[in-house]
């Protein structure tokens, strides 16, 4: 027995340790591009606080169109009176008439009969919110892909600057091997070995900094992933090169823009016309409302005679108001200018996004031909500084000229990683306006 105990207590062990690694996967794992968009959208507390917002509006909706059907209600009601009716008769006396306790209870039919459609229009009121919370929750889906995509990037272009800062003091520490042999052999001077050793510096102090960028972008990826940014294992986050994210992303350059699509305006729309229907229904109460009530009930007593008796009851209802102090009229109106409000708004939203989606075009039409660029400003650049290094070694030039064009190389070489980032972020930008947009990929 034990034994047993033993066994079982020792695969729970594994098994709860294995879950603890499974949890603290995702921070010591690479992590794809897709993956990272699957990721922000299952752990976004942003997009699962706003789904049961819909969910509610979607149940109030509900709720509101339920009330023009039939309801059926159980009642039941007991009464106590101190005093009671007596009648006096020669013959019998004097007699109570009526019961110090009464009580009844059955069942109760209720209908609106007529309501000039107020409940309807409440009604398609409140889809129409329910309608914009869907729009919302669209936006917010957007949004957290969007804030993915960027952390990602960053982390991409981080490690890409990390990769370049070390290539480049490798060189640097070669190059000022090579000047100290030099020196040694008396081909070189001192001006050209101190230069060489401040090359070194200098990308030492480079690639701290790039260094410390890239622990930032990790932590934040980390978080717009949903995670806890300092939890362990963040600091060896590894993901793609920015090169296969710019592969994946430049067929969907020319995405398809309809601002009129966009979820913000859909939003905005749906709750103007929210605002509409509720004006309406408002309105509706000036005008007569009908309602019937058909109750079953037992009772007792039964009038003057102490007994238990069934009775049937139909009841119609006929209420119109006649002075509310305006109190109809100035709801109605409340609606009503927040229906011209959420228009406006509309408006100005549509204006706002029609000019993000032209300047976010423009920048990746010069982008694209900036990245042509880059790539011959690369290639002259590595060849200019192989070439002066190749005159310093045949003592043509010093080597504060071979510094230059290191760094000219080196700022190139950042610079052309940079647009590639800049381009990828405005693509993302632009997907987030898209038509098909919102959906995990």
């Amino acid at each position: 027995m034990l034994r047993k105990i033993l066994i079982i207590s020792s695969l729970g062990l594994i098994l709860f340790s294995a879950n603890l690694a499974a949890q603290d996967s995702i921070s010591e794992s690479f992590i794809s591009f897709k993956r990272a968009e699957e990721l922000a959208i299952e752990n976004s507390h942003t997009i699962a606080s706003q789904t049961y917002v819909v969910k509610s509006a979607k149940e109030d909706a509900k709720a509101q169109q339920v009330k023009r059907y039939p309801q059926l209600s159980f009642g039941a009601n007991s009464m106590f009176q101190s005093k009671i009716g007596s009648i006096s008769s020669p013959v019998f006396g004097t007699q109570q008439v009526g019961s110090h306790t009464n009580w009844s209870a059955g069942p109760a039919l209720d209908i609106v009969v007529w309501d000039t459609g107020q409940i309807t229009k409440k009604a398609k009121s409140l889809d129409k919110t329910a309608d914009a919370q869907t729009d919302n929750l669209d936006y917010n889906t957007r949004q957290v892909l969007l804030n993915a995509r960027m952390a990602y990037i960053n982390v991409q272009l981080a490690r890409e600057q990390v990769r370049l800062v070390t290539d480049a003091l490798k060189l640097a520490r070669a190059q000022y091997a090579d000047v100290a042999a030099k020196k040694n052999a008396g081909t070189a001077d001192l001006l050209d070995l101190t230069v060489a050793h401040q090359e070194v510096v200098d990308r030492e102090k480079d690639l701290e900094t790039v260094d410390g960028n890239l622990q930032v972008t990790r932590k934040n990826l980390i978080a717009a992933l949903g995670f806890d940014p300092n939890s362990k294992g963040v600091d060896s986050v590894n993901v793609e090169p920015i090169g296969n994210v710019l592969h994946t992303l430049l067929p969907k350059s020319d995405a398809y823009v309809d601002i009129e699509a966009h979820p913000q305006v859909k939003a905005l729309e749906n709750q103007q016309q929210a605002y509409e229907f509720a004006a309406k229904s408002s309105s509706a109460r000036h005008w007569p409302r009908i309602t019937a009530r058909g109750t079953a009930v037992y009772q007792y007593p039964n009038l003057g005679d102490n007994s238990t008796v069934q009775q049937n009851q139909m009841t119609l209802n006929f209420y119109v108001p006649i002075l509310d102090w305006g109190m109809i009229s100035k709801e109605t109106r409340s609606s009503r200018y927040q229906a011209y409000s959420a228009k406006e708004q509309k408006e100005q939203t549509s204006i706002d996004l029609s000019r993000d989606a032209e300047d976010i075009k423009e920048r990746i039409d010069t982008l694209k031909s900036l990245r042509v660029a880059d790539v011959k400003a690369v290639r002259d650049a590595v060849e200019v500084a192989r070439l002066i290094y190749d005159s310093y070694n045949a003592g043509r030039v010093i080597f504060l000229d071979v510094q230059r064009a290191n760094v000219k190389a080196l700022s190139v070489k950042v610079d052309s990683a940079q647009n590639d980032a800049e381009l990828a972020m405005q693509i993302s930008r632009l997907l987030s306006l898209a038509v098909s947009e919102g959906e995990t990929k």
